[in-house]
């Protein structure tokens, strides 16, 4: 049975009650939403007040989450997020422009698509590109995502996959660390402190196997679950990592990284960008989609030249 609409909670309230969760605190909540902390304790209380239910324990001036409330908040940020995003739309709309939002892995957007960006925004001033990070499979129509770039096999349903690139991986170390360790050989590296990505965590025996030196001990060292997390602390002389070259291309040519021995390691997967039918005939996404396979094909003949 539908609510009727006098039913719905406020806007003002749900602003109030996500923010104050947010912080765990009205002061804090109040600050975030130029309001005074009364105004936000009064608002979140009236939306309990509405719904019938506690959302927040209150105690000893503390806040916390109750259960009720631990279960709503999900579905209000995203109702909150699909109506800012909505409210963006218009007005781009309104200013004459058309926005795209596009799916990515962290690590690729930062190190490969972000510092190319620029490119597509000189060439297409009107089209804004929204990005969102998925690291997970995901319905591409529900989130109502205009593309995504994926990493693996060319396979995804309902959807027009554009292969990009491959992916070469190489050791890499800070210059003082490749000082301290003195490796002259890939399996100097074994008794050094080794970096690993937690999605992949076979990635160094892979390495080590195709440079001749197999073991049967996976070796030890400290797991992150982003390549951009291991390449921050490679920088840093935490260790020796094993990355996608693509993302280590500045701290390559800044000195802040040098590769430890070139020999890549080819992955099995690559990289694509993904549009979904609903989108295919979109001019918008099909300039991006175009401009995309360009920088890549660019990329890849770099590649070749090194």
């Amino acid at each position: 049975m539908e609510l009727p609409r006098r039913s719905i909670p406020s806007m003002s309230g749900l602003i109030a009650f996500e923010a104050t969760a947010r912080h765990l605190s009205f002061s804090q909540a109040a600050k975030d939403l130029s309001l005074s902390q009364g105004a936000v304790s009064k608002r979140v209380r009236q939306l309990e007040q509405a719904l019938g239910v506690s959302l927040l324990a209150r105690n000893n001036h503390q806040v916390h989450l109750t259960e009720i409330g631990s279960s709503y908040l999900p579905e209000v940020r995203t109702l909150l997020g699909q109506l800012e995003s909505s409210t963006r739309t218009l007005i781009n709309r309104a200013q004459g422009k058309s926005a795209i939002t596009i799916a990515v892995l962290p690590s690729f957007a930062t190190h490969w698509l972000i510092p190319r960006l620029g490119g597509f925004r000189h060439l297409y001033p009107d089209i804004l590109v929204n990005l969102k990070s998925r690291l997970r499979p995901f319905d591409l129509a529900a989130e109502r995502m205009d593309g995504a770039f994926h990493f693996g096999t060319p396979h995804w349903p309902e959807a027009k996959v554009s292969p990009l690139f491959g992916e070469d991986l190489v050791p890499v170390a800070s210059p003082e660390m490749l000082r301290a360790s003195r490796a002259n050989s890939p399996a100097d590296l074994i008794e050094g402190p080794l970096l690993h990505l937690s999605s992949r965590p076979g990635l160094w025996c892979e390495w080590f196997e195709m440079a001749g030196h197999s073991f049967g001990q996976p070796p030890g060292g400290a797991s992150y679950d982003q390549f951009s997390m291991i390449i921050a602390a490679a920088v840093h002389g935490q260790g020796a990592a094993i990355v996608p070259r693509f993302m280590v291309e500045a701290e390559l040519r800044s000195g802040a990284l040098s590769v430890v021995f070139d020999h890549p390691l080819k992955s099995e997967r690559s990289y694509y960008f993904i549009t979904p039918l609903h989108a295919c005939s979109d001019p918008h996404v099909t300039a991006f989609n175009d401009w995309v396979g360009q920088c890549a094909a660019e990329y890849t003949r770099q590649g070749d030249a090194r």
